[in-house]
């Protein structure tokens, strides 16, 4: 009698066992709803984003600051503002491989850290070049986060929160311009000046400004350390205990109740972790070339496009935003513009200057940022903020649809911006236009969607290599295209967005997430 109730126990856990004890990691991560902690994770992530943009593009308002304390000419100006998209070239292949061999959280802790180091450093450097070699290795490591944060954030998520994460996580991205302009705003009129003798510098209001905005990076190091490691990665990497240990802290975070309620008891055996001990060169290489062999070429083809032409149009075009704006404001405050579009305005002030010029005696060095300069940055920072909140929130499930939406009207903006005769009109259509880089955190979706697990961060890492590597080549095209041609330029950006446009039609057809 005893024995036979012991096989009937047996026989109900068997019965149990796979629609209630075991389960995949995605089914899992179904499992712990969305609650404190993904909150929690999702800020820190949308921190550490910001914290990596405002090391990338915040160096454009330093720079313009520091013109005369460093002796700045246009050419070493050019270079030291796109400093930091080449340091985020030279990282992303290694942070790739870094993330997806050791793991997303220490991958984000130890980039930061190292990163506010060196960003700190440059506050103090003594002239152009050696600020440049700390740009150079400051964005190197921080540009780590801008594949690691999108990845562990959206290994950490269910099913039916991930897209819409995602696209929340951007919102800090989209307006890191912004958070800068917003400190430089009460930093750089102040007038203090300190002379600092060993380093035989002036510490003025640009490099507290350059302090400040390396803060962020030490910020976020330690508050990721309240979070744990993608339950994803460690599936991946063959240790299921402590993903399902993660999973429950995960559960009970979001839920309140008890660690031991969480309904998976097992996860199921996922490991994609290879046997043999290769050589680093030889991993890093076949995780590469993984991605340009079928199944996975046709889909690395198409995102890649994309990447170059939204990276090469929104970070492109983001670094102009304040040349832009100031010929735009200045000949709006001189009476001007009527009747003229964006880039007729552009080319009136720019002769103007000139014309000025040629009539000056002695040329006196300028590195004061006007107001409408900071101004317009942070309204465009909230714009685009505003926009990918509204996205986050409405098409999460809708990723296909909402970057052909996105894409097609920009390109319309680079066509209007041209042909409607108002110059304010001008400035809010290149506005509009700029918005496509709202598509980059649509993208990030997809690469965590699209590819395994052990190839993800290697593709998020390649992805970023790609993206700012076309940024670093259209802000160069974009100064000569501009006083070459601007009218051709803008049109010729139609063209290019509604290819891209083309080639958002082929990607997966968005379905409907999971209940």
């Amino acid at each position: 009698m005893q024995l036979k109730t012991e096989k009937r126990v047996v026989k109900l856990d068997c019965e149990k066992d796979k629609p209630l004890y075991a389960a995949t990691v995605e089914e899992a991560l179904n499992a712990t709803g969305f609650g404190k902690y993904n909150f929690g994770l999702l800020l820190v992530c949308s921190w550490t984003l910001q914290a990596m943009g405002m090391d990338l593009f915040g160096t454009s308002f330093v720079v313009a600051a520091a013109v005369c304390d460093l002796g700045l000419t246009m050419q070493q100006r050019a270079l030291l503002t796109a400093t930091p998209l080449i340091g985020v070239v030279l990282g992303a292949q290694l942070w790739g491989y870094v993330s997806d061999t050791k793991g997303r959280r220490l991958t984000l802790v130890l980039s930061m850290s190292v990163g506010f180091v060196f960003a700190a450093l440059s506050s103090f450097a003594p002239n152009w070049k050696i600020m440049a070699l700390l740009k150079l290795a400051s964005s190197t490591f921080t540009s780590a986060s801008n594949s690691g944060a999108y990845t562990l954030l959206g290994e950490s998520c269910s099913e039916r929160s991930r897209g819409r994460s995602m696209l929340l996580c951007t919102c800090s991205l989209m307006c890191s311009q912004a958070v800068v302009a917003l400190f430089a705003y009460p930093i750089l009129p102040l007038e203090f000046v300190y002379w600092i003798d060993f380093l035989g510098i002036n510490y003025r209001p640009w490099r507290l400004l350059a302090l400040v905005m390396s803060i962020p990076c030490a910020a976020t190091a330690c508050l990721l350390q309240l979070f744990h490691e993608s339950p994803k990665f460690l599936v991946s990497r063959g240790q299921q205990e402590q993903a399902l240990e993660v999973l429950k802290k995960i559960y009970a975070c979001n839920t309140g109740k008890k660690v031991d309620d969480f309904p998976i008891k097992k996860l199921l055996d996922q490991s994609e972790e290879s046997t043999n001990q290769d050589s680093f060169l030889k991993v890093m290489w076949e995780q590469t070339a993984a991605l340009f062999r079928p199944p996975l070429l046709k889909v690395t083809l198409k995102l890649f496009y994309l990447v170059t032409i939204i990276y090469m149009t929104g970070s492109g075009f983001i670094l102009w935003l304040p040349y832009i704006m100031n010929n735009l404001f200045s000949v709006l405050e001189a009476g001007g513009g009527q009747g003229m579009n964006l880039c007729t305005v552009i080319r009136y002030s720019t002769e103007a200057v000139a014309f000025a010029g040629n009539n000056t005696v002695q040329e006196v060095c300028n590195d004061t940022i006007q107001e409408t300069t900071l101004l317009s940055a942070m309204s465009y920072g909230a714009l685009a903020s505003s926009i990918n909140l509204v996205l986050s929130l409405t098409c999460g499930s809708r990723k296909r649809l909402a970057m052909i939406m996105i894409l097609t009207v920009s390109a319309a903006a680079a066509v209007l911006l041209n042909l409607v005769p108002i110059p304010i009109a001008g400035g809010i259509f290149f506005f509009f236009f700029l918005l496509c880089a709202l598509s980059m955190g649509i993208l990030s979706v997809y690469f965590v969607e699209l590819y395994p697990t052990s190839l993800r961060g290697m593709a998020s890492c390649l992805s970023v290599m790609l993206g700012r590597s076309s940024a670093f080549m259209g802000v160069n095209a974009i100064g000569a295209l501009i006083s070459a041609n601007c009218e051709a330029t803008f049109y010729a950006w139609s063209v290019l967005l509604l290819t891209a446009v083309a080639f958002s039609w082929f990607l997966p057809e968005d379905k409907k997430p999971r209940k």
